[in-house]
């Protein structure tokens, strides 16, 4: 993995926190503070792009948005809509319309399955316990 250099301007009670972390761990004070600012992003290599963004802004947000953000599911119209589908799929009896919309529903999903991992993983490096990922 390539890196960047970068200066950065940190309050002086951050910086002694590091310089502390650092002091206890016998390691580097750049290897703490990349490590400080590696927990508190998101990976976004695995999103499409115009996700990525709506996925970035997550990390601003405080706890209690995340845990709301992890409990978020499809509505529940929809995820009806999505089961029917699916077994009508199983039986071969989708018209094109049917598939179309099946998709767009599945695709949805993905979004929101990909949000929430990515809201469990933030809430994991904020100390928080969560529930394994499958």
């Amino acid at each position: 993995m390539s890196s960047q250099t970068v200066t950065l301007k940190l309050p002086e009670t951050i910086y002694r926190t590091a310089r502390q972390m650092a002091r206890i761990t016998r390691r580097p004070l750049e290897e703490v503070l990349e490590e400080s600012i590696e927990r508190a992003l998101p990976p976004l290599d695995d999103v499409p792009p115009d996700e990525a963004d709506e996925l970035a802004a997550l990390s601003a947000l405080d706890d209690g948005a995340l845990w709301d953000e992890a409990r978020k599911e499809l509505p529940p119209e929809q995820q009806a809509e999505l089961e029917t589908l699916l077994e009508r799929q199983e039986e071969g009896a989708l018209t094109q319309q049917e598939q179309e919309r099946l998709q767009t529903l599945l695709d949805a999903y993905g979004r929101l399955t990909v949000r929430r991992s990515h809201v469990w993983l933030l809430l994991a490096r904020r100390g928080y316990q969560v529930p394994p990922q499958t």
